[in-house]
């Protein structure tokens, strides 16, 4: 039901950082982003929004670091869970 958005997040979401202020571009990111589902296609567009990133948007990257670190602890959770073997 969420997957068509997504593509819509990644579209809008450069646009919200450079034309709103930073409480509501965190907020936006944060309660928006689709890093818990950790699909490859979602870490190849944070990135490449993280290679064009610029330094006067440093909260910006911390924040794409964070949603790529967020999407490696997920994958790993997974791996554990699906490969845990009760004796």
């Amino acid at each position: 039901m969420i997957a068509p958005y997504f593509e819509k997040y990644y579209a809008i979401l450069e646009h919200i950082v450079e034309t709103r202020d930073r409480e509501f571009s965190e907020a936006f990111m944060d309660q928006m982003s689709p890093a818990f589902m950790a699909r490859d296609q979602d870490e190849k567009c944070f990135q490449a929004m993280l290679e064009r990133c610029t330094p006067e948007r440093q909260f910006f990257a911390l924040f794409l670091k964070k949603q790529i670190e967020t999407m490696e602890v997920t994958r790993k959770s997974r791996y554990l869970c699906e490969n845990y073997k009760m004796d």
